[in-house]
């Protein structure tokens, strides 16, 4: 028995030793940041102006490649007819990261706000090296390109480089 523990203590330990490089927060030039956290979740943050987008989800990693799988928070709408009576439910978009029963009149302002869940959506696929996230194309190349901003001529890479401890 004792042993059994053992190996699955070392196995856990080695796995999310692993990953302990990869964890921690990175950002890019454009106002957009991943948290990559030690328990395998995400979060991801995009601002710019007066708009916002926040994603979660769940990471992983194969050969210096990460993976994103974005887990969107739902909330429950109630739909009441009046002249029925009757109550039905349908899962909407959350406006924050907390579980609710909502109604339309909530599901009314959380879209007219300029921020919210998933509105600019996070990479799928990313590769890690050095201490940078690039964004992997559709054709499995790096994205190594570099974009103008939009407050200055300058041009810059669109790489996250992970923030120092």
């Amino acid at each position: 028995m004792r042993l059994t523990e053992i190996i699955l203590i070392l196995l856990i330990s080695k796995s999310t030793f692993g990953q302990n490089k990869y964890v921690g927060i990175y950002n890019d030039r454009f106002s957009e940041s991943i948290e990559l956290k030690a328990d395998s979740t995400f979060a991801h943050n995009w601002r710019f102006d007066l708009s916002a987008s926040w994603t979660t989800g769940k990471w992983y990693v194969k050969n210096d490649t990460i993976f994103l799988k974005t887990e969107l928070v739902m909330d429950t709408l109630q739909i009441r007819d009046s002249e029925n009576n009757v109550i039905r439910d349908s899962l909407v978009i959350s406006s924050d990261q907390k579980i609710d029963r909502i109604e339309r009149n909530e599901l009314i302002i959380s879209s007219l706000s300029s921020g919210g869940q998933n509105r600019y959506k996070p990479p799928t696929k990313m590769y890690w090296k050095r201490n940078k996230l690039y964004r992997i194309n559709e054709n499995g190349t790096l994205d190594q390109r570099k974009v103008k901003a939009f407050w200055t001529d300058k041009k810059y890479k669109t790489y996250f480089r992970k923030e120092t401890e």
